[in-house]
């Protein structure tokens, strides 16, 4: 579905299979699956995530493997990456 220029308070918001452009996400859960998605010239403001089916397996699984302290280094190797060829130890 396609939602344009919608203001969504509170309450779940499931991102997978939608398009959303201009839209404004205001003390929401985003409720993400890992499907595709696309967000346009949105804003979020005070928002929570939900991870559900295969994303939230395999995220539960990397806990496992890894643990928190682990965890967080794997999602900084995706938000402040490394020059090419560095790795992440674990």
């Amino acid at each position: 579905m396609e939602y344009v220029n919608q203001t969504f308070e509170a309450g779940t918001i499931v991102l997978d299979n939608n398009v959303f452009r201009e839209c404004t996400f205001r003390g929401a859960v985003l409720q993400y699956g890992g499907g595709p998605v696309d967000m346009v010239d949105c804003r979020i403001e005070r928002f929570s995530c939900q991870f559900d089916g295969d994303l939230a397996r395999g995220l539960f699984t990397l806990y496992q493997l890894f643990g928190t302290e682990g965890m967080l280094k794997i999602i900084r190797g995706f938000t402040d990456p490394q020059p090419a060829g560095g790795e992440i130890e674990l």
